[in-house]
């Protein structure tokens, strides 16, 4: 029997990159017809409260979460937390400090756009976040309104991802103390997009390995971008191991990832019910 599917373990708000307030957010799964859905932002839990309460007055859950950025030695390590605090105070209080590092790039990214001759202010740029964490969509979104590209695609293809004219790195938690703020916060690490370790397979598992040893919960087995292959090998993985795991789309609307839908996990359908409660479970024997 096939199970129920209505969940999207990994969304995104205006509250760091998305396009859709953390309300329009929870009235777009409403329509799509999902039960559940968690807010993962990047590094903030800004959106939060706004999203729990649009959900409680629509009748949708919504799973508490953030996406926390590590450093590691190449690649790309993105931690989800789910069913986190959202009043953890040690986590406000690291959010902050990297919340500074992420406006010193930001003053190093207009440096650059400087050099090349292309004047964009501060001002301008925390205009068009609206208040919200300034990202790079919002950087590309000005460059877009005064002219300097043609399509936001253009943007990220040629400007503000790694090797670009105007990408700046930023400063990054280690994988331990994002899993350690994690667990601190009540919630479930698991290792988003385990693709993006961009690591061969018999790699791939070893740094899951590290990972675990770290105190990782578990992996996103299901997301938008993995092949059926990839969802079954890492299911696989999950299952040999002994660890959660969780689904997600990765959804933020059409300026960052535009062919990303939310409730899409699994192909076009979203991720099945019985991840959610073994997630709650672990949830609760941390807390």
């Amino acid at each position: 029997m096939e199970p129920q599917r209505t969940l999207d373990l990994h969304n995104h708000t205006t509250a760091s990159d998305g396009d859709h307030t953390p309300t329009q957010l929870v009235a777009r799964a409403k329509s799509l017809g999902l039960t559940a859905i968690a807010v993962t932002d990047h590094d903030t839990m800004e959106g939060l409260a706004e999203a729990i309460q649009a959900g409680n007055e629509v009748g949708i859950e919504v799973v508490p979460g953030i996406e926390l950025s590590a450093e590691i030695d190449f690649g790309q390590c993105h931690i989800l937390g789910l069913c986190i605090d959202p009043k953890s105070e040690r986590m406000k209080t690291r959010l902050h400090e990297v919340l500074h590092n992420r406006n010193l790039r930001n003053e190093k990214i207009l440096e650059k756009m400087q050099k090349h001759g292309v004047d964009i202010t501060l001002a301008e740029v925390e205009a068009e976040a609206g208040g919200e964490v300034v990202a790079r969509p919002h950087f590309a979104k000005v460059l877009l309104a005064k002219g300097f590209i043609s399509t936001m695609q253009e943007a990220f293809d040629k400007h503000l991802t790694p090797g670009g004219t105007f990408y700046v790195d930023r400063v990054r938690l280690s994988p331990e103390e994002c899993i350690g703020l994690i667990h601190e916060a009540g919630g479930v690490a698991i290792l988003a997009h385990p693709n993006n370790l961009k690591r061969n397979e018999e790699d791939t598992e070893t740094k899951i390995r590290e990972l675990l040893e770290a105190g990782l919960d578990g992996i996103e087995a299901r997301y938008n971008r993995h092949t059926p292959a990839d969802n079954a090998r890492y299911l696989a993985l999950a299952a040999k191991l002994g660890i959660l795991t969780s689904g997600g789309s990765d959804f933020h609307g059409a300026t960052v990832k535009p062919n990303v839908f939310m409730g899409h996990v699994e192909g076009e359908l979203p991720a099945p019910n019985s991840l959610l409660e073994p997630l709650k479970a672990r949830s609760k024997s941390l807390s």
